[in-house]
């Protein structure tokens, strides 16, 4: 069994969303914790069997790479074939090429997937319905895209589920709530994951952190109930002494997160950096995968696998979708995010936070140098988050956070 939860143990909302009449387009919102991904899967196993549709006529489109290998991850156990999960540019460039032009369009270096996405919206323009290509379409994480991608989709398949969570859109390009309904000829989205049950508390109240609207932080908050049982550990910002500090630290935190059997991901804000901090924990004997975006081919670090329980290294963007025990965030440095706009770097910091269910680790060197110090010297001041500055002998002390193992309310009774 992967990390897919059995539909027997679905809520009733969730289980509601899984058998929501394909009649109409479906537009499902949800925050982190929500299950969002895990009713999908569940969604397309329901609608093969209730519609006897083939496996050749559904696609479930995702955005990145990372997150299709981890939804493949979980296929398995639903019965459902590998291929019938992809990213949407990957599809587009498919049909490009069988539909428009067997030469895909260039700019510069890169492949133009503008340019792409464009040629297919206008082929697509013209389809007949018995001309589409595919029963049903679902897409996770339905922010990523824009509302011209949802109107190629509505062209191509007679049933459309979206998933999404307008808080943790990365681009100004990606989709809103009304552009996503819009495309799909509704006037609003017609289900709701209303509850999020994967993150400690401590997590909730990190995350809510960055997320700059009021009533979205609050509604984000109110749809993450306490965790009624289980070990809850404070959030640590450890402020190194230097880089080398901040490295060695972080991989002695691993090596105790490992031990832990934890599910663990290390996010960072360029691949410049997951690239060099997979090396040193290789070095240091840590086995460790890298994802494929910041992988180079000849890089001795093997590319991530979520089959199996090794650390996983990525940037932030990369990490939208996933879920994880431990999440550890180095190098949240204004050096090295300078050029990074403000919103985009909250984005960013509320999708990595939001990664973990358990544990949340962030790192950064001491001084002026710091992001977003109010917001954690707020959380400390709430009883909610540990800064540790580094000293000669630290580094045994921080891998163990504090923790609040009773399974009662203890500090977190002023937090709901």
């Amino acid at each position: 069994m992967s990390w897919l939860v059995p539909r027997s143990e679905l809520t009733v909302a969730q289980s509601r969303a899984v058998e929501a009449n394909p009649k109409q387009h479906r537009l499902v919102l949800g925050s982190p914790g929500s299950g969002k991904t895990i009713v999908l899967l569940h969604r397309a196993r329901h609608l093969l069997d209730q519609y006897g549709i083939p496996p050749d006529r559904c696609r479930l489109f995702v955005y990145t790479n990372a997150l299709k290998a981890y939804i493949r991850a979980a296929l398995r156990d639903l019965a459902l074939p590998e291929d019938c999960v992809v990213t949407f540019d990957a599809w587009c460039g498919e049909y490009y090429r069988d539909q428009v032009d067997k030469r895909m369009p260039w700019s510069g270096r890169s492949r133009d997937w503008e340019a792409i996405r464009q040629a297919v919206w206008e082929k697509t323009r013209h389809l007949k319905t018995s001309e589409r290509l595919f029963d049903f379409v679902m897409v996770d994480e339905g922010q990523d895209l824009d509302r011209r991608d949802f109107e190629t989709l509505a062209a191509v398949a007679q049933h459309v589920t979206v998933f999404m969570d307008p808080k943790q859109k990365l681009y100004d390009r990606d989709a809103d709530e009304t552009g996503v309904a819009r495309a799909l000829g509704l006037r609003r989205r017609n289900l709701a994951l209303l509850d999020a049950y994967r993150c400690s508390p401590y997590i909730v109240q990190a995350g809510a952190s960055f997320v700059r609207d009021d009533v979205e932080r609050r509604r984000f908050i109110e749809q993450n109930p306490p965790v009624e049982r289980g070990e809850r550990q404070l959030p640590l910002l450890y402020l190194a002494r230097d880089a080398e500090d901040e490295r060695s630290h972080l991989i002695e935190v691993v090596r105790t997160r490992i031990d832990r059997n934890e599910r663990i991901a290390i996010l960072f804000p360029d691949k410049y950096r997951t690239r060099s901090y997979a090396r040193a924990l290789s070095e240091a004997g840590l086995e460790v995968e890298i994802n494929e975006s910041a992988r180079r081919k000849d890089d001795p670090v093997p590319p991530v696998d979520f089959g199996t329980p090794l650390p996983k290294l990525m940037p932030y963007p990369s990490s939208k979708g996933l879920t994880f025990d431990t999440v550890l965030m180095p190098r949240l440095n204004r050096k090295l995010l300078g050029k990074t706009d403000s919103d985009r770097l909250e984005r960013w910091l509320f999708v990595g936070i939001t990664r973990a269910t358990r544990w949340l680790y962030v790192s950064t060197t001491d001084g002026e140098d710091a992001l977003f110090m109010d917001r954690f010297r707020d959380l400390e001041r709430r009883k909610q988050m540990t800064i540790q500055r580094g000293v000669d002998d630290s580094s045994a002390r921080a891998a163990e956070p504090r923790v609040d193992g009773s399974g009662g309310e203890n500090e977190l009774s002023d937090l709901f």
